[in-house]
């Protein structure tokens, strides 16, 4: 019987982890603060499940920043604390506007919902860098971002956009991709 690897085990059990947090469900259309929280437990472990072509400098962090939602910056702050995705910390920021991200950009913008109507810009202005974009709200992934986090009743799902991540230089887990809606 052939031996499994560790870090074939390790995506196999993240993999796992993400199906838990894809099946839980919002009891009764919980408050918003659930909602949101879960939305950033979801999308840190969706973090290590997505792999960077071009490699990072050393020791410097996973940098990810928020558009929109100060909220869900500090969701995404806490889901994070003392997490690490490929022996990097993560540092969350997060800017009102899509027009005051930093530049260069960071290696995950997150685009709220309150900034849905950003969505298409943001894929045109990241398209070909090295970059995961994740959007909240329904149709994220088809506005071209790589990944869309949404509610669909009492369920909260996610599309992933193979063709965003592929001009991005990144590559989504298989087991990722198994519990996706594809859309491009």
């Amino acid at each position: 019987m052939p031996r499994t690897s560790p870090a074939r085990k390790r995506s196999f059990v993240l993999g796992a982890l993400l199906a838990l947090l894809v099946a839980a469900t919002l009891p009764g259309r919980a408050n918003d603060i659930g909602e949101r929280q879960l939305k950033a437990e979801m999308m840190v472990r969706m973090l290590r499940l997505v792999s960077w072509t071009t490699p990072a400098a050393a020791g410097t962090p996973l940098s990810l920043t928020v558009v929109g939602d100060p909220g869900l910056a500090d969701a995404l702050r806490d889901a994070s604390n003392g997490q690490r995705i490929d022996g990097r910390g993560m540092v969350v920021s997060h800017v009102p506007t899509l027009a005051q991200l930093p530049t260069p950009p960071p290696d995950v913008v997150v685009l709220a919902a309150t900034q849905r109507a950003s969505a298409h810009a943001l894929a045109r202005a990241l398209d070909q860098k090295s970059v995961l974009t994740i959007g909240e709200g329904e149709g994220m992934g088809r506005a071209g971002l790589v990944i869309g986090v949404y509610v669909d009743g009492d369920r909260i799902r996610f599309d992933a956009n193979t063709g965003a991540a592929s001009r991005a230089g990144l590559s989504l887990s298989s087991h990722l991709l198994r519990l996706a809606r594809i859309v491009g």
